[in-house]
């Protein structure tokens, strides 16, 4: 059987490392089952930051991936700022900055829209014109951030007719960096004249929440925007049940900038460590991933927390994997900002297929916490609830004491990456015959 075709147009992808990459990394390797054939498309000499090797192994053969060259001004950025200057994925520190590096967020807001990755959009037409023109694919889908990929989408819509995905991972306009980016106000109706045209343009839009969802059709893409949440693959999580946690650890994985600092449990971690002596040899705090200076500054202020954090700044997944089999605790933080109705941390379901207790934290309005409660958790706890927080650690301690660590999601079959490549199918075979 002749399988129908789909060009992806990503910047993330193996070996790039971080959450941008595992989405549609997992779609492709599933789109398959269902008749489906993924061609990739994505920069050759990408400049990010984070890069994960153990993810090829997710890239099958026989996937097409084309790759075409990049030009991007960080290069330049760290010619100004120093060798030592790095991207922060999704942190932007406005605290103590020199006056160059204000002028430097400045231009990262003013000069690069919708970011700095537009310098692609014309050579990536231009090269997937002319390839789609010998090589006809069913469905063109665009993945952002970064949006300027959407840019791309758009273009070859207008040249040559192919129906149109546009997927959103984050929100464009909405996101809550760029508000700290000091946009001009010529800047902004940029952003959004952009993001309204690729709405309008798109045959279909597709996002990872409802809320999400609700925000991007009140933008302009009103009957047709859907949902595909992100999940885990069942194929990574081979549990050995038979492993016990050796410290009452408590892991977060991932960006935590201040939005998503939990002060308040560090201060009842400190308080909890000096009131039991048997808590505070058993306790260890593993912060993976990005971690803004002024979270390590918060959590290192609490006297009886010291030398009980650890701070590896990048795991790959496979050790993110062993991680979460390690720990006692599996800490889920969503911000704690205006905008926090809508997140969906990608990390939520790996967690519930790693059967570890979860503490989470974050505004009860938020779809992380419907999520949880459909799974069966009932412990979603705010920022500032102390006392909640405490019973809540107490709880969790008592039940590692008590060996008591695999712990079952009830309805967590539906997150699993080859159910929800199913649904992105679906959303491929309706696109066809709009």
């Amino acid at each position: 059987m002749t399988k129908k075709k789909v060009l992806i147009i990503t910047y993330y992808w193996p070996p790039s490392g971080g959450g941008g990459v595992q989405r549609w990394l997992k779609m492709t390797k599933y789109l398959p089952t269902y008749g489906w054939q993924p061609i990739i498309l994505t920069p050759e000499n990408p400049d990010f930051e984070l890069k994960d090797e153990s993810l090829l192994k997710d890239v099958a053969d026989n996937t097409e991936v084309l790759k075409l060259p990049i030009w991007e001004p960080f290069g330049l950025y760290r010619k100004l700022m120093g060798k030592k200057a790095v991207q922060k994925q999704g942190v932007v520190d406005t605290k103590n900055e020199s006056l160059l590096a204000r002028w430097s967020r400045w231009v990262r807001g003013n000069w690069f829209i919708p970011d700095a990755r537009l310098f692609w959009v014309r050579p990536a037409v231009n090269y997937a014109e002319k390839y789609l023109r010998k090589n006809p694919v069913d469905v063109i889908i665009t993945t952002g951030p970064p949006h300027s990929i959407h840019l791309i989408g758009m273009e070859l819509k207008r040249r040559l007719g192919t129906k149109w995905i546009a997927d959103f991972r984050d929100p464009w306009s909405d996101w809550d960096v760029l508000p700290q980016l000091s946009l001009t106000k010529k800047s902004w109706k940029r952003h959004k004249k952009l993001e309204r045209q690729v709405m309008h343009s798109a045959d279909k839009v597709l996002t990872v929440t409802h809320n999400l969802a609700k925000q991007l059709a009140a933008t302009g893409g009103i009957d047709k925007v859907e949902v595909v949440t992100n999940g885990f693959d069942a194929e990574d999580f081979v549990l050995d049940t038979t492993i016990k946690p050796s410290k009452f650890q408590i892991s977060h994985v991932g960006l935590l900038n201040e939005g998503r600092n939990p002060a308040v449990l560090w201060e009842v971690l400190d308080e909890l460590c000096a009131k039991d002596e048997n808590f505070s040899n058993e306790l260890e705090i593993v912060l993976a991933g990005t971690i803004d200076q002024s979270v390590r500054d918060s959590i290192m202020g609490f006297e009886q927390l010291t030398g009980k954090v650890n701070i590896p700044e990048y795991l790959a997944h496979n050790e993110v994997l062993n991680l979460y089999q390690q720990s006692a605790v599996l800490l889920l933080l969503v911000n704690n900002t205006s905008n926090s109705s809508w997140i969906l941390p990608g990390k939520l379901f790996e967690y519930f297929s790693a059967k570890r207790p979860i503490l989470a934290i974050g505004q009860l309005d938020s779809e992380a916490n419907e999520v949880l409660q459909a799974c069966g958790y009932d412990f979603f706890l705010t920022y500032n609830d102390k006392n909640g927080l405490k019973k809540r650690v107490e709880t969790l301690f008592l039940a590692y004491q008590n060996k008591e660590a695999m712990v079952d999601s009830a309805s967590i079959h539906k997150y699993e990456r080859k159910n929800l490549a199913g649904e992105v199918v679906n959303l491929l075979n309706d696109t066809i015959i709009l």
